[in-house]
């Protein structure tokens, strides 16, 4: 009997985070893969890898307030842009409109994301207290609030249209801008970016579906389903709530600190309401409440435009013949994409492989 599939005997084998040894190995060849792809793809392949790692890292935040907590959250990009700008003075180099102290990324990587989870925890006793529409209005309403100081606080941001440099590659004094070399090999930048990326990624990850099966992670869940009933439990919701908004904040601000390093500049109107909206698609299409939904949504998201752009030249299909341009195109089909999510499959992407798993599970019986 011990040796059956999915046959637990104590409920902390059956809530860890690799409950079997398949998980273990599928975990560790992916890993491998994973690395391994950082010699072998060519680099755009490694950027838009690299930029999905990222926007998955973000979007495990939005998921925690909005699919586990189920608060909405309008103004994710702000907290992102706050990371962002918190990392860009901290590690950015000084000019003469902006102020910059240059410092290592082992200071100003969790700068950004603890800056961020200020912020949420400022904004808490607001949020805390709504739910539904009027906590959707009042993320809507920080948005436009963060967008004018964004745009105004030219020290920091340099000001609308203009922008900034982020926070600059060096790590333990070592500066890798040029990249670094590792025996006999050279690693670029661009390789530099992803492998680290891709670890920052696997931890939130790994950190999100511990959340998952922890105490937090119940009173999330319970609180989602139900805040009268998780309140006459004994859940304190101001407590939950706000820890979710900070953690949440906390991933966004990581994540965009990251994000625009691997770009050189941020500009403060790349944080607008588009840019919030963008990860709550990312989340739906994914499958919102899931480890590993938001992981395939900002994969579906950022491959997306690959895929048009290779169709189109496999078929030799020129843009002039379109009636419409590239960027329209991109944003018409994930557009449709979203409403056929909407429609057909609610748990997205996830609810799409869970379905695959358990049928090859079960194979090549049909229940």
């Amino acid at each position: 009997m011990r040796g059956r599939p999915n046959l637990y005997t104590d409920y902390q084998k059956e809530s860890s985070i690799f409950s079997n040894k398949t998980q273990k190995s599928w975990f560790g060849l992916l890993i491998s893969l994973a690395i391994g792809l950082c010699f072998l793809a060519t680099d755009y392949w490694l950027l838009l890898i690299t930029t999905s790692c990222l926007i998955a890292i973000a979007s495990w935040g939005l998921n925690i307030v909005s699919g586990l907590a189920g608060q909405i959250n309008l103004a994710h990009g702000v907290f992102i842009g706050v990371g962002t700008y918190a990392s860009a003075v901290i590690g950015g180099v000084a000019t003469s409109s902006v102020i910059g102290y240059n410092l290592d990324m082992i200071f100003w990587l969790p700068v950004a994301g603890l800056a961020s989870a200020v912020v949420g925890l400022i904004i808490a006793p607001i949020t805390v207290k709504l739910k539904g529409l009027n906590l959707a209005l009042v993320t809507l309403a920080l948005v436009f609030i963060g967008s004018h100081l964004f745009s105004n606080f030219k020290s920091m941001t340099g000001g609308a249209g203009l922008g900034r440099k982020v926070a600059t590659l060096k790590l333990f004094g070592i500066d890798l801008e040029n990249g670094l070399q590792v025996g006999s090999y050279y690693l670029q930048r661009e390789q530099i970016l992803y492998l680290f990326s891709l670890l920052i990624c696997v931890l939130a990850g790994l950190g999100v579906k511990n959340l998952v099966r922890s105490r937090a992670g119940r009173a999330y869940s319970a609180i989602r389903d139900g805040d009268i009933a998780a309140e006459a439990l004994g859940i304190n919701l101001f407590r939950y709530k706000a820890s979710a908004f900070a953690l949440s904040s906390f991933y966004g601000g990581i994540s965009g600190a990251l994000f625009f390093t691997v770009s050189g500049g941020v500009e403060p109107g790349s944080f607008n309401l588009v840019y919030s909206i963008t990860f709550v698609a990312i989340v739906v299409i994914g499958g919102a409440g899931t480890v590993l939904g938001p992981l395939f949504g900002a994969f579906f998201y950022t491959l997306f435009p690959a895929v048009i752009q290779l169709f189109l030249h496999t078929f030799d299909i020129g843009e002039q013949s379109l009636p419409l341009n590239l960027g329209q195109l991109e944003r018409l089909l994930f557009g449709l994409v979203i409403i056929l999510f909407l429609m057909f499959e609610p748990r997205g992407l996830w609810g799409i492989w869970f379905r695959l798993r358990n049928y090859f599970k079960a194979w090549p019986f049909s229940y």
